[in-house]
């Protein structure tokens, strides 16, 4: 501008000079190439300014669409959000109601929880609302407390309960929101359509100052088109502007060069995608690697890469709507279809291989913000998969391996024999029952339970976890009367719990070079007695000998005692490994670790009833923490020591071997049971049973209090399963209730297990 500037007053000068002159400079006055240039310098001026504005009116206008965007986009969308969290808490009353259960209303808490969340972020964002939003919180507040309190009334069968203002409120409430949501959009669409007029009264402006411009430089260019100096100016600039352009030229084919390159030797597939889902010829040459074809360029999108994937029709069919939906659209488009395009799939290639690819998609724009194409990363991840999963099976191994080491030999060895016991038995009952029998059912969760119940008393926790889905499917048969049976299914599930078992002992026999029964062996095979007992009992007869028939009487009842301890263990050797982990499971339950006493007697039993004694006593022991004893701090309120006290106590009464079970804690709650067990349709609500006839109700096939289902208890099958295992062998379980108060509501009491007295033997005569 200051060339041409320059060359326009040289030319004014030499006019002046050739000219005539008048009156005292009157001619410099008026001269009218000054005139000219005057007027060019007034309207470039003017199209300064007026060009200035333009653009501090588009970046105004560009600000606008983005406040309106991130104004009102997240309104409408938390609006819908919360419509939709208005139909779940609906739904979950109902659920309820119909389940009797107030389990849902905690969920419904969540919801509605998550609902005011999203109120407050909408005031936050939308300032000018914030009142109406304010009303709309309080709506949701008044629903939610009115539908919690009917369903709690229902569920508590309560009559005089009014459900028709819980529907209209929640009506009102929907109309409502609805409402606000249609304002809202039409403030949106307002707001829109006056920034696209200013962007249109804008580009208007652009259009009549360009032409204005047009006319300014044509009048500027007939008057000074003889100026031989301005030719050299234009001249020598289009000589520079050339040599620019040739310069520009080199950069963009060495930029170009280097893309190329790039493309080629880069170990990762990126191509673009263009309108109708072409592949543009342009690509990365490991694209043919990855894809193991040369026919990439023109190919459509979905034959070369989605094509024989691990993609389900209906998300090959979304992806390639959400491409051709993007492409030729604003790019708020992509942001909001972004996530339909996928990520990660297997595809096999034609030599039947499988490799696993990982994709990433970016828009490529024009100046207007509208995505001319779609560019597209791919990486094999094949190798990286197969190595993620050698360290997960190695973590996997690790772990069992760690878990395995935290168990005696020996008590690990019994773990194994036991449990593979018990899915022999679920195996055989299976087999062996070709239509659904409850009685079957019963036995076969019972035996899953158990075996569950000992993995996790030894802190096995991989195998717990495999156990409990098995466990989950035989509930559902039970809970269900329209499951069906299906025999082999079950057998499979049952094959993947005997796998687990079996990578078990193969890692202690193998890894850890733990192979065997351990110190003591198998009971079954060798006959266990006390070394000193066999000692004394020899010299006793030694010394008999010589002596008379009362010392030799005296003698034979000493070796006959002894011989009656053959095959015997004490009963605190027997639930050692359980009484190991009370512990760990009262940590689990948020409670102090108990103090067990046992005091058997002198009494022993026999080893043929180990591993029934074992699993009842898992199951009897977590009972008495779950459901027994209190928290450290209810007990300290309640006046006593935080940990809970366990005892254990053995007897011989009446030609029975005897148990006694009992704990200071918050003792048998009667009142629950009864209403349990009317609820369940044990009893009838008519009925009056003694306490006692109530206490017994909990050794019923899938009864409990629990208030929810827990990796412990809640389950009904505790108790069950104690009474099973020892009806097998003559053996049963009550409740004695220990005080004579029969009308309180939580009343301490006994567990008293029985079994025939021939499991038993004395120490001493």
């Amino acid at each position: 501008m200051d060339q041409i500037m320059q060359g326009t007053n040289h030319a004014s000068g030499n006019a002046g000079a050739s000219g005539p002159v008048s009156g005292g400079g009157a001619g410099g006055a008026d001269n009218p190439m000054r005139k000219i240039i005057i007027m060019v310098g007034v309207a470039i001026l003017v199209f300064l300014a007026v060009t200035t504005f333009s653009v501090q009116k588009s970046i105004q206008s560009s600000g606008q669409l983005t406040a309106i965007k991130d104004l009102y986009f997240p309104v409408l969308q938390k609006i819908e959000a919360n419509m939709v969290r208005l139909d779940k808490m609906e739904e979950l009353f109902m659920r309820s109601v119909m389940l009797g259960d107030n389990d849902p209303l905690d969920e419904e808490l969540g919801i509605y929880q998550d609902g005011v969340k999203a109120f407050d972020e909408m005031a936050a964002i939308y300032p000018q609302e914030a009142k109406e939003i304010q009303r709309l919180r309080s709506e949701m507040k008044t629903y939610q407390d009115l539908a919690n309190n009917t369903a709690r009334a229902l569920n508590a069968k309560q009559t005089n309960i009014d459900a028709k203002k819980m529907n209209l409120l929640l009506n009102e409430l929907r109309e409502s929101i609805k409402k606000f949501r249609e304002a809202s959009y039409g403030n949106f669409v307002k707001s829109l359509a006056e920034s696209q007029n200013t962007v249109k009264l804008n580009l208007y402006m652009g259009i009549a100052l360009g032409l204005m411009n047009l006319a300014f430089m044509g009048v500027l260019v007939f008057f000074i088109r003889n100026n031989v100096r301005m030719m050299a100016v234009i001249a020598e600039q289009n000589a520079t502007l050339e040599l620019r352009v040739a310069e520009r030229t080199a950069q963009l084919r060495q930029k170009t060069n280097d893309i190329q390159a790039m493309l080629e030797n880069m170990p990762q597939g990126v191509l673009t995608v263009m309108p109708g889902g072409v592949i543009h010829p342009e690509y990365s040459a490991y694209m043919e690697t990855i894809f193991e074809s040369t026919d990439i360029a023109g190919k459509n999108l979905m034959d070369l890469v989605f094509s024989n994937t691990s993609l389900g029709s209906d998300a090959l069919s979304t992806v390639d709507v959400a491409v051709g939906s993007v492409i030729g659209e604003d790019s708020m488009n992509y942001e909001f279809n972004s996530h339909l395009l996928v990520t990660e799939f297997d595809k096999t290639m034609p030599n039947g291989a499988v490799k696993s690819l990982e994709l990433s998609w970016s828009p490529i724009t024009d100046d207007n913000d509208v995505v001319e194409k779609l560019m597209l990363c791919v990486r094999d991840v094949t190798e990286l998969k197969r190595l993620a999963s050698e360290a997960g099976a190695q973590k996997r191994e690790l772990e069992i391996i760690g878990e395995i080491l935290g168990v005696s030999q020996e008590k690990f060895q019994e773990f194994i024999d036991s449990a593979k016991k018990f899915v022999a038995e679920n195996r055989d009952i299976i087999q062996k029952t070709p239509n659904k029998d409850m009685d079957a059912v019963g036995l076969l969760f019972r035996n899953m339970h158990t075996i569950k119940g000992n993995a996790r008393t030894y802190g096995l926790l991989n195998m717990t976890n495999t156990v409990h889905e098995t466990e989950q499917v035989y509930d559902e048969l039970r809970k269900d009367a329209e499951k069906a049976w299906e025999p082999d299914a079950m057998l499979a599930q049952l094959d993947q719990v005997e796998a687990l078992l079996d990578e078990y002992a193969k890692i202690n026999d193998v890894k850890l070079g733990r192979k065997g029964p351990g110190r003591r062996g198998s009971v079954e095979k060798f006959l266990m007695v006390e070394k000193d007992q066999v000692s004394r009992a020899l010299e006793l007869i030694k010394s008999a000998k010589a002596a008379d028939s009362e010392a030799m009487k005296a003698a034979l009842q000493e070796v006959d005692q002894t011989l009656s301890l053959i095959g015997t263990e004490k009963i605190d050797h027997v639930l050692a490994g359980i009484i190991e982990s009370m512990p760990s499971l009262a940590k689990e339950l948020g409670k102090e670790p108990p103090k067990i006493s046992i005091e058997d007697h002198g009494i022993v039993v026999r080893t043929q009833i180990v591993g029934l004694l074992k699993n009842v006593f898992t199951h009897v022991f977590r009972n008495s923490m779950d459901h027994g004893l209190e928290t450290a701090e209810v007990r300290e309120a309640a006046g006593k020591s935080a940990a809970g006290h366990i005892r254990l106590n053995l007897g011989i009464q009446g030609g029975r071997l005897v148990f006694k079970l009992g704990d200071d804690g918050r003792g048998l709650a009667v009142a629950k049971i009864r209403q349990k067990a009317i609820e369940n349709g044990v009893i009838q609500a008519s009925d009056n049973p003694t306490p006692e006839e109530i206490a017994q109700l909990i050794f019923a096939s899938g009864f409990s209090t629990a208030e929810k289902v827990t990796e412990v208890s809640g389950r009904g099958v505790g108790m069950d399963a104690v009474r099973g295992f020892l009806q097998r062998e003559g053996g049963d379980v009550a409740i004695h209730f220990t005080d004579s108060n029969a009308a309180a509501e939580m009343r301490p009491f006994e567990l008293v297990i029985t079994l025939p007295e021939k499991f038993a033997a004395h120490l001493s005569a």
